[in-house]
């Protein structure tokens, strides 16, 4: 195994090559979402379709197409370690950017 294959700096250009395709696989997960919910015009047909209880449609599109699309973005620029004034230097996961981003309350059931 040469190591020397793994350790060679990237370009540039082949890195926004990368980059583009992560950007690509999220809006392309979104018009999938989208395309499933403009399928029906009829506002309470559209809540069935957002529920993953009575269709299973849209818990496939969001993680098995949207999450992934999104959590190789946040991975990619995410650094390992965080500094906290408390305790110092702190293991960085992407679990925290999303509960950093949410806001308590925010959301609420529909009923």
């Amino acid at each position: 195994m040469n190591l020397n294959n793994y350790l060679t700096p990237i370009s540039p250009l082949s890195y926004f090559s990368f980059f583009a395709g992560m950007l690509k696989a999220v809006s392309l997960a979104v018009d999938l979402i989208m395309a499933h919910f403009n399928s029906r015009q009829d506002p309470e047909e559209k809540i069935r379709l957002g529920n993953s209880l009575l269709c299973t449609t849209i818990s496939h599109l969001v993680l098995k197409q949207l999450y992934p699309a999104i959590q190789n973005i946040l991975k990619d620029g995410l650094k390992a370690y965080k500094l906290d004034l408390i305790i110092g230097q702190r293991r960085n996961k992407l679990w925290n950017v999303i509960e950093a981003t949410a806001r308590p309350g925010l959301y609420e059931p529909i009923r």
